[in-house]
């Protein structure tokens, strides 16, 4: 899969040793940033290489690209953007487990600094490796990486990758979560980077 950032890339970073203990960070991470479009294999107005597509989200107000020879679908106009995988699949009306590896969850004003710390905290479900702070594109973004614990749905030691990315708007998760044992994770996870950076917010 070849790479298609869009956006700049600075990282500061803090790893565990321990993929028991979490890395909690926050530091220059709740500033608001741009604002955000969603999905629907809409090709957008500006020029794009031919290895990626651009998703367009209008009710949330965000757009960013994926690999061309990847999917997303939506039952509803929120949905639209918020469901990626290299295969074709049918979004289920029950969406109480994941069924694909790469999703976009919008998360209320409200709520979002407690969810930012359930992400960079470990738990029953998830041992915290490691924790970013990055800068892409001007934005302020936390990048979180876990491991799971095997005491839910998802097998124990499966990748979860997450771009915490604050807007004063509409906050939002993309987040790579390893589903199968044969999965190339590490294309996985270089291609929700890149997604990360190709992220415009409106």
């Amino acid at each position: 899969m070849g790479a298609y950032a869009l956006g700049h890339f600075s990282v500061a970073s803090k790893i565990s040793g321990d993929l028991v203990k979490g890395t909690s960070t926050k530091e220059g991470f709740e500033q608001p940033i741009e604002s955000p479009l969603p999905y629907a294999d809409v090709q957008g107005a500006r020029i794009i290489p031919s290895s990626i597509k651009l998703c367009s989200n209008t009710y949330y107000s965000f757009e960013l690209s994926y690999p061309k020879d990847w999917f997303t679908t939506y039952n509803s106009d929120r949905e639209q953007c918020t469901y990626f995988a290299p295969y074709s699949f049918v979004v289920p009306a029950a969406q109480d487990t994941d069924f694909v590896p790469v999703t976009i969850k919008i998360i209320p004003q409200d709520q979002w600094t407690a969810t930012v710390k359930l992400y960079e905290n470990p738990n029953d479900l998830q041992n915290v490796v490691r924790t970013e702070n990055l800068t892409i594109d001007g934005r302020s973004v936390e990048k979180i990486e876990a491991a799971s614990t095997g005491k839910g749905a998802i097998p124990r030691g499966y990748v979860k990758v997450s771009y915490l990315i604050f807007n004063s708007k509409t906050p939002l998760i993309l987040t790579y979560q390893q589903l199968d044992e044969k999965e190339d994770t590490k294309s996985y996870q270089m291609a929700v980077r890149d997604m990360a950076e190709s992220l415009k917010l409106y």
